[in-house]
């Protein structure tokens, strides 16, 4: 595992141990009335990440239409001997955010996050598997819906609904691209080629005024659409001051 310690407001990574990934179990978890939406925060510059992708893309390959993972590649590796092509300042400060909400003032890769409010290493695998039982368990407060136009050739237009409308917190709407590879030649992954599922390539928050409304959605010019798709999801105001930002609904759809 890597750590990130958030100094005046300077980048200082600090090495620990990191743990194997095991596969998640090859039945769908628990039923229940809710969403899991699964956040990884993640680097192609971190040899302990590659597990962590792993057990986000096991979710991926599972088609549980109740759990949403997504990949946040951070960008805090990227001069540390190779700039993960995926990496973003956007990430890393949805990470900061994170850790603030929590009570913190370091971040890590890689965290996996489950619906806002629970946070662990990435790549411990039963540790997703209950706290996505237990997300699933939790009857959600709204029911969204997302669906997605071409606005044009950088962007889509999203258009979302709530019933009822949540009375407080925002929408977030990612687009998230399936069956990345990269061959890694430099840098603590130098030599492997990293598979990465769901990784986020666009990403907007959206203030909820209404029951329902439309969005822009960026789609970088090197996103292939057919293998994408929008997740939306919404967090509310902090219940517990340091239990993170919960996630009470979630909808996807495809990218056209």
């Amino acid at each position: 595992m890597r750590y990130l310690s958030l100094l005046f407001a300077s980048v200082l990574p600090l090495v620990a141990s990191c743990k194997t990934a095991e596969a998640l179990p090859s039945s769908p978890p628990a039923s229940g009335p809710g969403v899991a939406v699964v956040e990884l925060f993640s680097s192609e510059g971190c040899s302990s990440c590659p597990p962590a992708d792993e057990v986000l893309s096991d979710l991926v390959r599972k088609g549980d239409g109740r759990v949403f993972p997504l990949a946040f590649h951070v960008d805090y590796w990227d001069d540390l001997g190779w700039a993960d092509p995926f990496a973003s300042a956007q990430a890393t400060a949805r990470q900061r955010e994170y850790a603030a909400s929590f009570g913190t003032s370091s971040v890590f890769t890689p965290q996996m996050i489950v619906d806002g409010t629970e946070a662990f290493v990435g790549s411990d695998a039963s540790h997703a598997r209950d706290a996505i039982t237990r997300a699933l368990a939790r009857a959600p407060s709204t029911r969204l819906t997302v669906t997605a136009e071409r606005a044009d050739a950088q962007s889509l237009r999203v258009h979302y609904r709530f019933d009822p409308a949540p009375k407080d917190g925002v929408l977030r709407l990612a687009l998230v691209e399936r069956g990345l590879v990269t061959r890694v030649p430099r840098g603590e992954n130098a030599g492997r080629t990293l598979a990465h599922e769901n990784v986020v390539r666009s990403f907007v928050t959206v203030p909820i005024h209404a029951a329902e409304g439309t969005a822009v959605l960026p789609v970088p010019s090197s996103v292939d659409r057919r293998r994408a798709e929008v997740i939306g999801y919404v967090q509310s105001a902090p219940r517990t001051e340091g239990r993170g930002v919960p996630i009470t609904a979630a909808a996807r759809t495809p990218a056209p």
